[in-house]
């Protein structure tokens, strides 16, 4: 009796012990099956093409030297050097997007060189390092950094894209009340880069500018196209639509507006010219090239209450926001 007692103590004992050591073996192995679940997620997961892990940065030749700069380092110094950090933070936006597009652009085109941007904005846009940005806000230098920084990671990876691929998203200072079309500007037309209305642009300090020249200074600043003496040297210009001058004449040779501009040192192509008591002058309006995004437009609808998806889609028709 005693041994019958004995074995269905021991029987029992196993009955209850056998299943927690079953239990504990499978809590130990659930953690294991997932980690190979998770593995194989991300053998699964899609890889990135090349031009998608290479998009992160950026080969910006400065000065003498080309610099590897991931794409939000890069952006921040675009955006500090190209736009007022005091900008409403959906402007700042706008900026940023456009600038990331400009930037992927760019970078397309110029696979086969050793760099894909310059620092300089009369070749891409303008780029200041941190130590550059730090010697000139000074103290300022925390306050207008977090703004910018804020900004770059709020639309980080968004670029403007048309066709499938990145838009070259120009963008200027301020308009003459209408942008530029590229075509009228560049000579290249792009279906995004067309003519629209920035009539906010003429509130601004800076919307108008007059500058005159002798006889004698237009001769040595026009050289390269004529020389010539007496009354009024230019022609009646051809104009676009927005007020661009496309082409005038200057002593009997034609010549792009956007040229001569950039001779005289004019702020934009936009202009008319006068002659009276022996000086032609020019009265400007706008600052820049006109052709796509105002940035002093795009200042003043972010204060009106447009975010920066609306700005750009106004500035930049038929272009679509797309995200890396």
């Amino acid at each position: 009796m005693k041994k019958i007692v004995i074995t269905g103590f021991i029987i029992a004992l196993c009955m209850l012990v056998i299943p927690l050591m079953f239990a504990k073996s499978g809590e130990s192995a659930r953690p294991t099956a997932a980690k190979a679940l998770n593995v194989a997620k991300r053998d699964e997961a899609p890889q990135k093409s090349e031009a998608e892990n290479t998009a992160e940065f950026f080969r910006v030749k400065i000065g003498d030297k080309v610099e590897n700069l991931p794409a939000d380092g890069y952006l921040f110094g675009v955006l500090a050097a190209e736009i007022s950090p005091s900008s409403e933070p959906e402007a700042l936006k706008a900026q940023c997007v456009a600038a990331y597009s400009f930037a992927l652009y760019r970078k397309k085109s110029r696979q086969n060189a050793d760099y894909d941007l310059t620092d300089s904005y009369k070749t891409d846009q303008s780029y200041l390092s941190e130590s550059a940005l730090k010697e000139k806000w000074g103290e300022s230098y925390g306050e207008n950094a977090g703004k910018i920084k804020a900004a770059v990671s709020a639309v980080a990876g968004q670029y403007l894209s048309y066709g499938g691929e990145p838009a070259l998203a120009l963008y200027h200072s301020l308009s003459g009340g209408k942008t530029n079309a590229c075509a009228d500007v560049f000579g290249s037309d792009l279906p995004y880069l067309v003519s629209v209305e920035s009539e906010s642009d003429v509130l601004s300090p800076d919307y108008k500018s007059v500058f005159s020249f002798s006889e004698d200074e237009l001769n040595k600043k026009l050289a390269e196209i004529a020389s010539a003496s007496g009354g009024d040297l230019f022609s009646e210009p051809q104009t676009a639509e927005s007020g661009a001058v496309k082409e005038i004449k200057f002593a009997g040779v034609s010549i792009s507006g956007t040229k001569l501009s950039g001779l005289l040192g004019l702020p934009s192509p936009n202009f008319t010219v006068t002659y009276g008591a022996g000086a032609y002058t020019f009265t400007c309006l706008g600052r820049g090239h006109g052709v796509g995004m105002s940035q002093y437009g795009a200042q003043q609808a972010a204060l009106a209450g447009a975010d920066y998806r609306e700005i750009l889609s106004h500035y930049y028709p038929g272009a679509i926001i797309k995200e890396n």
